[in-house]
């Protein structure tokens, strides 16, 4: 990639003249918006309306030669979708210099004030934003026209609330929810041949690196799911996921090193390029080690039994990886648990917040959509019954999915969160109800007494004589 967050597009860099557009290939303007399976699945992986207008941004972006930042999340589902919207832009003809990827910085989102003024400063004519979640505010863009729609936001997290001046493409509504990058190549493969061709093995890495959804399993080539099963084969289910494991392992390192795996994943032609590069596989092994670490870290629960916390405190990001491990385990020890929260006192480089991922337990994910507890009702649920807390914490707290979610607030407004669900402090001794004995049970019937389980003294010397 051309340019990245450390530098920001300059003057000269900025839009071609549009006299010298080539003329566009014909595949462009020739995708249907109809689904291959027919009109049962039309509005699947997105609202068909939303995926039209999602493609004429694409599309104008190209024919105006407009000058465009790719901001994607940096999990391997995440820069699967941005690396596959790069690949696009560039198989259309669209020149690299006018195309930027921006990575945020470590303990921040793309709503934040200081990521909006980031990139305002690449001067670019548009954005389009990946698997970032959203939230309501100011436009993420704020250049040119106001009222021009000049950011697409793509995502698949549960969310209501957009930021103004936004395009939204979303999945959240339409079940089985579609990851960010099967909701990017659906979106992007009729507009290139080479998309499906080349590059349809990164959709499949997102939908495997795609685990924070839970339940969903892509059934390659069966409704609604696309044929990208011959991808999948091609590439060895094994080499997947070790390219996701990989990839997915930089950004939880504390050096937090997205554009690097970025770059990695744009150069590869393969999974196997990812899954093998030495980089990644020394981020991978001290994400390991520092997993290890804190993965015994015993768990606090509250008084009801329903929320396990465990708190730990590295500059990693793997309060996740932890909250999904143990969701496994405790899951399968109590019938009353239903989430498991993993707080990190030391990822954030704000050393006031707490960072905190919460999934759901391992045995309620096999229960009918509609009957799976939903996490972010259940926080919110606690946060609401603490005075001003949801105003005081604002956006960044139960966001995600519903059955993974999390949130940054300040660690004073967590210490109260955990208070009101009823969770004990740090230190406090468990209550080791001794075991009772089992009542001893008297056989009435029983006619002989221990005394008659032994002879005299005199019987057994007489014996002997014997």
């Amino acid at each position: 990639m051309k340019r990245e967050a450390s530098s920001p597009a300059s003057p000269s860099s900025k839009r071609r003249r549009r006299s010298s557009t080539p003329e566009l290939k014909p595949v462009i303007s020739s995708f249907s918006s109809v689904s291959e399976f027919g009109s049962q699945w039309d509005e699947w992986p997105a609202p068909r309306a939303d995926m039209t207008a999602a493609r004429e941004f694409i599309i104008d972006i190209v024919k105006e030669k407009r000058s465009v930042v790719i901001v994607p999340d940096k999990d391997a589902d995440g820069l699967s979708a941005g690396t596959l919207l790069y690949k696009t832009l560039r198989l259309l003809g669209h020149p690299p210099e006018l195309i930027s990827v921006h990575h945020l910085q470590k303990g921040t989102n793309v709503h934040t004030n200081e990521e909006r003024a980031r990139l305002a400063q690449f001067g670019v004519d548009r954005a389009v934003v990946l698997d970032q979640g959203s939230r309501p505010g100011p436009s993420l863009l704020p250049t040119g026209d106001p009222s021009t729609m000049n950011v697409l936001i793509v995502d698949h997290h549960m969310s209501t609330e957009w930021p103004e001046g936004s395009k939204v493409l979303t999945a959240c509504r339409t079940p089985p929810i579609a990851t960010a990058a099967l909701l990017t190549y659906m979106l992007l493969r009729d507009l290139h041949p080479a998309v499906t061709e080349k590059e349809g093995w990164r959709a499949v890495m997102g939908v495997i690196g795609g685990a924070d959804l839970g339940t969903t399993t892509a059934k390659w080539g069966n409704p609604p799911w696309p044929g990208a099963s011959a991808d999948s084969h091609r590439h060895g289910a094994k080499t997947m996921s070790e390219a996701v494991a990989s990839i997915n392992a930089p950004r939880r390192t504390a050096e937090y090193n997205g554009q690097a795996e970025c770059q990695i994943f744009l150069n590869a032609d393969k999974a196997s390029d990812i899954a093998t590069n030495a980089f990644l596989k020394l981020c991978k092994l001290d994400v390991n080690d520092e997993t290890l670490r804190w993965a015994r870290t015993p768990p606090r629960f509250t008084t009801d039994g329903r929320v396990a916390v465990i708190t730990i405190h590295t500059g990693f990001q793997v309060h996740p990886v932890i909250a999904t491990r143990w969701a496994g385990t405790l899951g399968k020890k109590s019938k009353n648990l239903i989430m498991i929260m993993c707080a990190n006192t030391g990822f954030n480089p704000d050393p006031s917040k707490v960072s905190f991922s919460c999934r759901i337990a391992a045995n309620l994910r096999s229960l009918p959509d509609g009957e799976r507890p939903d996490l972010i009702g259940m926080l919110n649920e606690y946060g609401n019954g603490i005075e001003g807390f949801r105003e005081r914490v604002g956006g960044d707290f139960a966001r995600g999915h519903k059955e993974a979610t999390g949130g940054i607030i300040h660690k004073d407004e967590f210490a109260l969160l955990l208070a009101h669900m009823g969770v004990p402090p740090e230190g406090t001794p468990r209550k080791n109800t001794p075991k009772k004995a089992p009542p001893k049970v008297v056989d009435s019937s029983q006619k002989t007494g221990i005394k008659d389980y032994f002879k005299p003294v005199s019987a057994v010397l007489e014996g002997d004589a014997k």
